[in-house]
């Protein structure tokens, strides 16, 4: 439209001659504030959430990770007994109440006990937006606990040492672990936990595994992580991609430890398979899947994850696959996850990074400190345990 035209319609308005000309004006005014609307909405949003997250995202920043530091682990690693080894964890910067007696089974509940309560103050203080992400995540760890708890049961444990062993955290609440250990069988036991988020999970798989308590302990973390997947992706799309690709990331991983301990021990592909989780991976999809699925031995499977960022760290431990040293080769996958879900959260620093980082970083910080307790009591070397521990390599 030129400048005559203009003027020539709005002489035409003006003089209250030219309705249609009125309409055109009144229409490309209505378009134009309509763009500037949409496209102040969409800054606006970006600002709401960079503030929901500023919070939460500089409160784990503060917390950190200290066990999966490397310098921070050394010294860790210097403890000889269980007792010296809790002081330094709480040196480190993990808040364990001190004990007067302590065993490696007391170590491992504790460490995990504490790993839940983490969680779930985690998933307590994160934005709306993705909360449902980490509760899930939450409510996976203490139905595996409440699995664990079944499958102990199951073998002939008493009730007793179930207890002692058990660790309550949340909704796992110490009343509900004790009428679980004292049901009259697994049904019983089943029916004890049904009040808690994770009870309808729980029954599900028991269900579906017909009483075989053998097949539940199978299937029950695939059907935490299937419900990971699921909480992923019903994330906002404005703040799903973090989201996604870590909770693939940790599908892909379980997958490729699945099929390593698979191949080391001989089992059947179709037996195998139960364990697989075949939706919701980030790069072991499709085809590649299908190639890792079928590979015959650990080179094999480790040559069908050329092209992803798997297997260059799982290449550098050339030993470890032709030794079949499974603990070896999961460290260095788990590294790898570790430095993956840290680019994430570089990438998505103003978002869910930092968030998504801390909750993996701190799982390996669990794993790291059950690691290390098991070592100590072991009478191992500081060099044998670091082999199995997951340790985020310093930045350059």
């Amino acid at each position: 439209m030129t400048d005559s035209t203009l003027d020539m319609m709005f002489a035409g308005l003006l003089g209250g001659g030219d309705g249609s000309a009125f309409l055109v004006v009144a229409l490309v005014i209505a378009v134009l504030i309509a763009l500037l609307i949409a496209a102040s909405a969409g800054y606006f949003q970006v600002i709401l959430n960079i503030a929901a997250f500023a919070r939460p995202d500089a409160r784990v920043r503060a917390i950190g990770n200290p066990m999966v530091d490397r310098e921070t682990v050394n010294v860790v690693l210097e403890a000889h007994t269980l007792h010296d080894l809790f002081d330094r964890f709480r040196t480190a910067g993990h808040p364990f109440s001190p004990a007067a007696e302590m065993d490696i089974d007391m170590a491992e509940q504790s460490i995990r006990s504490h790993y839940y309560h983490s969680m779930i103050r985690l998933s307590e203080n994160v934005p709306d937006s993705v909360r449902h992400f980490f509760r899930a995540y939450t409510e996976m760890l203490l139905a595996g606990e409440a699995g664990w708890i079944m499958s102990a049961k199951a073998r002939g444990v008493s009730p007793a040492d179930l207890e002692r062993r058990a660790s309550p955290a949340g909704p796992l609440t110490p009343e509900m672990i004790r009428k679980a250990v004292h049901a009259a069988g697994p049904d019983d036991a089943i029916s004890r936990f049904s009040s808690a988020p994770f009870g309808p999970l729980l029954a599900e798989v028991y269900k579906e595994a017909a009483g075989d308590i053998s097949v539940f302990s199978t299937h029950l973390h695939r059907a935490g992580m299937r419900n990971l997947s699921l909480a992923a992706r019903e994330v906002d799309i404005s703040l799903a991609p973090p989201v996604t690709e870590v909770a693939g990331r940790l599908v892909d991983v379980a997958n490729i430890r699945v099929l390593a301990r698979a191949l080391a021990f001989g089992m059947e592909r179709e037996r195998t398979d139960h364990h697989l989780i075949f939706d919701g991976g980030f790069e072991l999809i499709g085809e590649r899947f299908q190639r890792a699925r079928r590979a015959g031995s650990l080179p094999d499977l480790v040559s069908s994850l050329a092209g992803t960022q798997y297997e260059p760290d799982l290449s550098e431990r050339p030993d470890a696959i032709r030794d079949e040293n499974i603990p070896v080769m999961e460290a260095a996958l788990d590294r790898c996850l570790l430095n993956a879900v840290r680019a994430v959260s570089n990438q998505y620093h103003l978002e869910s990074g930092p968030l998504l980082r801390y909750l993996v970083a701190l799982r390996y910080e669990s794993q790291n400190m059950r690691a290390i307790a098991n070592g100590v009591e072991a009478g191992l070397s500081p060099e044998e345990i670091e082999e199995v521990l997951v340790l985020e390599e310093k930045e350059e």
